[in-house]
Parts: C-alpha cells; sequence; structure tokens
C-alpha cells in the first residue's frame, strides 16, 4: 500500500467519479482507477459501487476513506515539520514556478543578486501550466506565475479552486504578435488576426495532458501556416530570427539588441499575467522578496502593460 493510492482513494471519494479526481490530481483517469483496483485487491474489499451515474462508497469504503484520510493527514504534517528543519538546516529555499516570461527571469536575476553570499537554494522553473499548477500545489514551488484570459479563465480557474490555490494578478497586456524586425508584419501599428494566416506559428509546447485553454499563448484559434513547438526561449528567439514565423504574447519582453518587434493584435482578448500560491499556505518571506523585485521590474517596463494594485502595493511595502 502506497501512499499515492491512498491520494487518489480521497480524492475519488470526494469528487464522486475517477475523471473528476484525475483531473483534480493531474494524472490520468486509467491511474486512479488502476491504484483503487489495486487497493480493493490488496484489502479484499469493495470500495467503490459503480453505476452509470458514477461512484458511491460501499460502508467498507466510508470507513477506509475515513481511516486513509487520518494516515495521509499525519505523513503530510510529518513532511512538513522534518521538510521545515531540513530547510532551516540548509539556508533559505525558495522556488517559483513560470511560464516563459522575459521579465519573470530579469526579476529572478535581480532576486538572486539581492541575495549573493547568503547560502541556501533558489529555483525558477520554466514550465508547463499543468505543471506549474502541480508544483504550487504539492509545494515543490512556492509561487507560480501564469496568465489568464476571457477564453481560460473559467477552465484554469477550476483547476485552481480544485488545488486549493489562489492568483493574484499583476499586470495587463493585449495580445501582440511578435516577429523579427525584418519581418513583413514588422511595420504595422496593429494587425487583424486573419493576416497572421500567411505565417507559421511558434507556440511553447505543453504536453500531452494539456489542453487548448492551458496553452501559453493566447488566441488558440488563430490561422497559421502550421505551427513550430518549442520548450524554452533560446530556440522560440532562434525561430523568430530565422523564419517568417510569428508568436503571440504579452509584447512584455526587453530586447536591447531590437531584433524583434511585438505588434498589438485587434482583438478584444486580454492577457491578464499573475501569481498563484497556496491559499492556506504559510507564506516564504523570500517569496514577498521575489514578488517585490517582479513589481519593480513591472513598474519601470516601458512597453504595452498595465501593472495592477498589487504592483504598487508591493513596491511600497519594500520602501
Amino acid at each position: 500500500m502506497q501512499t499515492q493510492q491512498l491520494r487518489y482513494l480521497i480524492a475519488a471519494a470526494d469528487h464522486g467519479s475517477f475523471r473528476a479526481a484525475s483531473q483534480s490530481m493531474y494524472v490520468s483517469q486509467s491511474s486512479i482507477s488502476v491504484a483503487v483496483k489495486d487497493l480493493e485487491q490488496e484489502l479484499g474489499v469493495t470500495l467503490f459501487e459503480r453505476t452509470s451515474r458514477g461512484i458511491g462508497l460501499t460502508p467498507e469504503g466510508v470507513e477506509i476513506v475515513e481511516r486513509a484520510r487520518s494516515v495521509v493527514e499525519q505523513i503530510e504534517a510529518m513532511e512538513s515539520l522534518y521538510s521545515r528543519v531540513a530547510k532551516d538546516a540548509e539556508g533559505p529555499r525558495f522556488a517559483v514556478s513560470s511560464q516563459h516570461y522575459s521579465l519573470v527571469v530579469d526579476a529572478f536575476g535581480d532576486f538572486v543578486e539581492a541575495l549573493t553570499g547568503q547560502a541556501g537554494e533558489l529555483a525558477l522553473r520554466e514550465s508547463y501550466t499543468n505543471e506549474i499548477i502541480r508544483d504550487v500545489q504539492e509545494g515543490r514551488s512556492d509561487l507560480g506565475i501564469i496568465y489568464l484570459s476571457n477564453y481560460n479563465d473559467r477552465a484554469i480557474n477550476r483547476s485552481l479552486s480544485d488545488a486549493g490555490l489562489t492568483f493574484e494578478s499583476l499586470y495587463v497586456a493585449r495580445p501582440h504578435a511578435i516577429v523579427r524586425s525584418g519581418h513583413p508584419l514588422a511595420g504595422r501599428e496593429a494587425l487583424e488576426i486573419e493576416e497572421l494566416a500567411a505565417f507559421p506559428r511558434i507556440q511553447q509546447e505543453q504536453g500531452i495532458e494539456s489542453s487548448s485553454y492551458f496553452a501559453e499563448e493566447p488566441l488558440a484559434s488563430a490561422p497559421s501556416l502550421g505551427r513550430l513547438l518549442v520548450s524554452d526561449n533560446g530556440t522560440l528567439s532562434t525561430m523568430l530570427e530565422r523564419t517568417d514565423a510569428y508568436a503571440l504574447g504579452t509584447g512584455a519582453f526587453p530586447d536591447e539588441g531590437k531584433r524583434f518587434i511585438s505588434v498589438p493584435i485587434l482583438t478584444d482578448e486580454t492577457m491578464d499575467v499573475g501569481c498563484i500560491r497556496k491559499a492556506s499556505a504559510v507564506e516564504n518571506p523570500l517569496a514577498s522578496e521575489f514578488l517585490r523585485a517582479l513589481a519593480k521590474r513591472i513598474a519601470t517596463f516601458d512597453g504595452p502593460i498595465e501593472a495592477s494594485p498589487l504592483v504598487g502595493k508591493l513596491i511600497r511595502e519594500g520602501e
């Protein structure tokens, strides 16, 4: 019997279906059903009654789920206690998981520079949207940086709620097409979305568990002459420089070499970039320090973004 099996069992009981449990745990439905089946065989009891309307706990299942909750709570309490002891001994630790934003990378550099000479472990993980949510939910990262739009907000907010996470806005931007400086569209003041159809689109890969709601870029239905999938900003920059492909984003990226041009898209869509964190967690003091570094970058960025009230609050608190 494994702790993860018990967690899957509790999720299935709470959600009343293997499918809903799998979505809340960010795993495949088969992972949940196989774990429950293995537990039933190991314990020699039937835990759920399966019907066309879903699943329901048997009397034995009710008792076992209650005991499973107690076991998992004790394990999590022990892990939390001793991980804090270990972290205190090793020095400060902080991790942030993020979609691919240059402002976040620059802010992380400012944050690390301010802590130079201190022992500890600091991490910036640029990752898939669903992996960012999972990192924060499971405590691998203190914060996550993602965006919401009027296309994905219902799906993302549902996932955040299921994971016990909150979202706070940092800045809002209109979608922009990002192209190389010599691109046929580079001289335009604004673009109709249909004008993108003649060019390939570059997108950050989101893994096999994802959907269009978890895409890192807005305007999932934007036309294109094929797609180029990448997994990091270095490759994205190379593809932009060497082809007539375009990428979609906030337009908020420092570009000292003027290699790229961001052109606004004429759309009602917006990108609300913000931080996610556990609603019930005790905040790591370094999370506030990182957010202040990010707020300063946002406030001083001379580009097409609108800072949220949280940015001003963070800066005032650091003065």
